[in-house]
């Protein structure tokens, strides 16, 4: 005999409710398709825009814009690759009008007298006011850009800090890719320093490196410990009386000119009061360092890629330099390392959108 089916049927409220319920899921399944399809139009849109706005930059009528564009981005990691897709046969003409050409000028030592080293003069309302640690920070801008000038009264109180320093036992290794770099203000502890800048430059592929390898020539106290390189020829380096080196040479000549911190980027920017030639080379962050002829050592930073200060070309740094009596001065890597840390505080806005980057090398103060 046939069991009854004892399922009880819906009732019409049941029927009621999930018919309700499966029209709510197509209209939520409707509504998140129709978002997506308005979020893709948008970015599509302003990615169209993009293209567009850049495309009148590289391909108008205005060759100095576009070649300030494509200097902008080439001397970005990660946007590089931009100018061509535009102008994939004309980016290498575009970034040699923006070369800097530097003379071949040694420098020379003698148009440096260190004032730390000489008694202070009587008038000291006149003379230049410093802090209780020999600093004086100045705020500093410019029609595109904003940044900060650090003047160092003792030049024997900068030098090269490395990411391989180990304190324990007071020695630097040799860089490697298997190890990370360091926060600039995480070397400047290790040294116990109070304040410090950006340096030179490192191997950064695609934006993405992870700051442990150095390129160029590198020596810090003493102790060469990268050797020079052609993509980074321009060097700046303090010798044993204090005296910033500025200009392209090899490790043997470091080692000859008795160099105690030097690193390398470029490009050289003064040489014995004489300015390079300055093309237009974008708008960009910039980090610099130079040297008066009293000994007091100029540490810059200028800030970039942000709605406040797009950047500064290299120009301008040159003129900044020479504003504040640089006698010799060298460009240091600038992008988004540029960084200055006066104590416990980062000083410069940086890159809004990224943290602080590990790097190789800093110009600490002690």
């Amino acid at each position: 005999m046939a069991k009854k089916d004892r399922r009880a049927l819906p009732t019409q409220s049941q029927i009621e409710r999930g018919e309700r319920k499966r029209i709510r899921k197509k209209w939520h399944r409707g509504t998140f398709r129709h978002v997506v399809l308005i979020v893709c139009t948008l970015i599509m849109a302003i990615v169209a825009l993009v293209v567009m706005v850049l495309g009148q930059f590289f391909l108008g009528a205005s060759q100095a814009a576009s070649d300030s564009v494509v200097q902008t981005l080439h001397q970005s990691s990660a946007l590089k690759f931009v100018p061509y897709l535009y102008l994939y046969e004309h980016v290498a003409e575009s970034l040699e009008r923006g070369n800097i050409v530097s003379g071949d000028e040694v420098t020379d030592a003698s148009l440096i007298t260190v004032a730390a080293r000489q008694p202070r003069g009587g008038n000291e309302a006149e003379e230049e006011q410093f802090d209780e640690n020999g600093i004086r920070l100045v705020e500093i801008s410019g029609a595109t850009f904003h940044g900060y000038m650090m003047i160092v009264r003792d030049p024997s109180r900068v030098s090269l800090g490395v990411c391989t320093y180990n304190k324990e036992n007071d020695t630097a290794y040799n860089f490697s890719n298997e190890r990370a770099g360091k926060k600039v203000d995480e070397i400047m502890k290790n040294y116990g320093g109070i304040a410090c800048i950006n340096a030179g430059a490192f191997s950064d592929p695609n934006g993405s490196g992870n700051g442990g390898m150095a390129e160029g020539l590198v020596i810090s106290h003493g102790k060469s410990l990268k050797s020079h390189s052609k993509t980074y020829a321009a060097v700046a380096g303090f010798d044993a009386n204090d005296i910033l080196h500025v200009g392209s040479f090899t490790r043997d000549q470091a080692e000859k000119m008795g160099l105690r911190d030097a690193c390398a980027f470029g490009p050289a920017l003064i040489v014995n009061g004489n300015a390079s030639l300055s093309k237009d080379t974008g708008l960009n962050p910039r980090t610099a360092i130079g040297q008066r002829s009293d000994g007091a050592v100029l540490l810059l930073v200028i800030d970039g890629r942000q709605a406040n200060s797009m950047g500064a070309t290299i120009g301008d740094v040159i003129n900044v330099m020479l504003e504040f009596g640089a006698v010799n001065a060298c460009n240091m890597d600038g992008g988004s390392s540029t960084i200055m840390y006066y104590g416990d505080e980062k000083i410069n806005d940086g890159m809004t959108v990224s943290v602080s980057r590990r790097m190789p090398t800093a110009w600490i103060v002690k």
